[in-house]
């Protein structure tokens, strides 16, 4: 029997975009794990704010963080050595954390350079206070908390439009990346989705002995170096009802917003073998 293994982005995905809440998705997931089907999630989320997501739907398995920054595994969870090709790997907290991403202290200190050089003023989530946090982010201040908790990167909370081009420009020449979400913006070094849903790929291959089949459902481009990897690629609509541009061959677009749609996609889990 095949093995279904589910990739899946969070916001805008999962859950709703703006309300932050599941709708079905969170029924549905219980539904899968009774089905004894592995859920990853892969987000730009913080390990805190993944981990209060999966206390909230009871899931026990492997998640990435902050774009790729990070693969957290939970201690046990695969039965073999790691023989992963680089050397950040460390245990903390009953998990085997595969680091990626440089640092969010290295990354700041960038920032900082290109404030002082450019003069452009920008904002991120180091330079205000979680009070400030929640109410740009129209989030309680439990939540802002674990936003802020960032290890990997860092979220670029305001700026003015008409300087986004320059400081793009100016800050990937130093070698960061800079990634758009739905609201804000995140600027990363060495974090890859791709690179880390590959790693947990092949892990999941070993300890499944190849009879596996994996889906992976997004909502962005920035979903697209994890889609490509998939054997069944999905896209929920936006919240303006189109679907985002991916230049993925089979990549199946899904009727329905956020969970709506991922509701689409969990009918397609169910029904393919």
């Amino acid at each position: 029997m095949i093995q279904k293994v589910v990739f899946t982005d969070i916001d805008g995905t999962l859950i709703d975009l703006i309300s932050g809440k599941y709708g079905e998705s969170d029924k549905l997931i219980y539904t899968l794990r009774e089905n004894n089907v592995p859920i990853v999630l892969c987000s730009a989320k913080t390990f805190a704010e993944q981990n209060k997501i999966r206390d909230d739907l009871g899931l026990m398995d492997p998640f990435i963080v902050e774009n790729g920054g990070a693969i957290i595994i939970p201690k046990n969870y695969f039965d073999f050595q790691f023989d992963i090709e680089q050397n950040r790997i460390k245990e903390e907290q009953g998990y085997i954390i595969i680091e990626l991403g440089e640092s969010t202290r290295e990354i700041r200190t960038k920032l900082a350079e290109i404030k002082k050089k450019l003069k452009i003023e920008f904002k991120g989530v180091a330079d205000v206070s979680i009070e400030e946090l929640s109410r740009l982010a129209t989030m309680p201040i439990d939540y802002a908390k674990r936003m802020s908790e960032r290890e990997y990167g860092e979220t670029i909370l305001q700026i003015k439009k008409s300087d986004i081009p320059t400081f793009t420009t100016s800050i990937e020449k130093m070698g960061i990346k800079v990634i758009h979400g739905g609201r804000f913006f995140d600027v990363t070094m060495g974090t890859d989705k791709g690179k880390a849903v590959s790693i947990l790929i092949n892990l999941f291959r070993r300890k499944y002995r190849n009879q596996i089949k994996f889906f992976g459902i997004g909502d962005s481009a920035n979903d697209a170096s994890m889609l490509k990897l998939m054997d069944v690629p999905m896209v929920v609509q936006k919240p303006d009802s189109s679907w985002s541009e991916l230049e993925i061959k089979n990549v199946i677009r899904l009727k329905g917003i956020g969970p709506e749609g991922w509701k689409s996609a969990f009918d397609k889990i169910m029904e393919m073998n």
